[in-house]
């Protein structure tokens, strides 16, 4: 089904692409008609604007998400021998870049309430192979990263913390990744904080670990050198061309004074989801710790005819979605490495055949939220009869 057939589609970023259609275009203008010194000057402003905005003492502008990942556990020293606690119910990158650093993934179940690592759980799976802990805000859902952080500092952990897809969200008064080291957020098409395709952005409040950040995505030289005339090419690491499109970056710098409204509008249509959808027995709604403000990239619910849900709306023209399904421990490329861990997930193996996520974007109407509700309602009223006449 094409973007135009949905009646409510997953994301709406095209129409406000559309809205700034003018000011995108001015934007372009230096990057495809000045000096390519211009052009870089655009990344660093947006580094500088996320920065002050969002309240990051430090930022990164990478090439995308997983990027950010890889680069994270590499200034953290991640490498060949080591284990990275993580879990499995998340994208390809998150075990992805600890595999592809040398290290070890390591899968920790996750809490049924809001589908994040559990911190319970943390600590029988640290060894003296463990050199970090990876959460996932998943579905932009903060992980509890602060209690992580006792247990890190106890056991001499990093924490780098997906954020790909929690992009404004908050936790105990706080910017999502301020209990990490290291967070990665991904600026893709889809995400809360949407570029024209990619790019990603890591935060710290350690200069020492930017640092390191700044040298491996470009090239290996010291990021003053980089963008000061004459360039010295005094490469210090063998790095990577990991920079952020200067696209993107004068993209994201149109976009961020309307990310913290987008934020609560999402919010606020999780209120609706919530208001309309808590009588109904079948459906067991998301509950976050009370410090948790997430930022909803979709709705998530967890239900027991889930595929047969999902076909129904998708057939109604709303763009439900079943979001990383099967856990990565499932998938043919990890079923027969048999990731350290992967025998207890039980509450990860649980969610992925109940998980639906309902679209959440800050440009759906209170009609559009109120039509995928009540047919949400319809399916069960079907069902329901179906059931007793059976």
């Amino acid at each position: 089904m094409a973007i135009k057939d949905w009646k409510v589609p997953r994301t709406k970023v095209h129409l406000v692409n559309r809205r700034l259609r003018k000011q995108i275009e001015e934007a372009f203008d230096p990057i495809l008609y000045e000096d390519w010194w211009e052009s870089q000057r655009i990344v660093l402003e947006l580094e500088k604007r996320f920065g002050e905005e969002m309240g990051y003492p430090y930022t990164s502008a990478v090439q995308s998400g997983a990027a950010g990942l890889r680069l994270a556990l590499l200034a953290c020293g991640i490498k060949a021998g080591d284990e990275v606690i993580t879990v499995a119910n998340s994208d390809m990158a998150t075990t992805a870049s600890i595999s592809q650093s040398g290290a070890t993934p390591v899968l920790c179940d996750v809490q049924r309430s809001d589908h994040v690592l559990n911190p319970d759980l943390i600590e029988p799976l640290i060894n003296e192979k463990t050199r970090a802990i990876l959460p996932v805000d998943l579905y932009g859902h903060p992980a509890d990263v602060r209690r992580m952080r006792e247990i890190a500092d106890r056991h001499g952990l990093y924490i780098i913390e997906d954020a790909a897809i929690a992009t404004g969200a908050v936790d105990y008064g706080k910017p999502v990744g301020a209990f990490a080291d290291l967070a990665v957020f991904s600026t893709c098409s889809s995400k809360p904080f949407p570029s024209a395709g990619g790019g990603g952005l890591v935060v710290s409040s350690r200069h020492d670990l930017w640092e390191k950040i700044e040298i491996l995505k470009g090239y290996g030289r010291r990021p003053e050198e980089n963008l000061k005339a004459p360039v010295r090419y005094d490469h210090i690491l063998e790095g990577y061309n990991l920079r952020m499109l200067p696209f993107d970056a004068a993209l994201l710098l149109l976009k961020l004074p309307y990310l913290k409204e987008w934020s609560q509008k999402r919010r606020r249509i999780a209120a609706k989801y919530i208001h309309a959808l808590k009588g109904l027995n079948q459906i067991t709604l998301p509950v976050f710790r009370s410090e948790s403000e997430p930022i909803y990239r979709t709705f998530t619910i967890c239900i027991e005819k889930r595929d047969e849900l999902y076909n129904f709306l998708r057939e109604k023209g709303i763009n439900a979605a079943l979001n990383y399904v099967p856990p990565v421990h499932l998938q043919t490329v990890y079923r027969d490495r048999r990731i350290p861990g992967s025998d207890h997930l039980p509450v990860s193996e649980y969610l992925s055949d109940r998980l639906l996520g309902l679209p959440v974007d800050p440009d759906h109407t209170d009609n559009e939220i109120a039509y995928v509700c009540e047919q949400i309602h319809a399916f069960y009223d079907v069902t329901n009869n179906e059931d007793q006449s059976g």
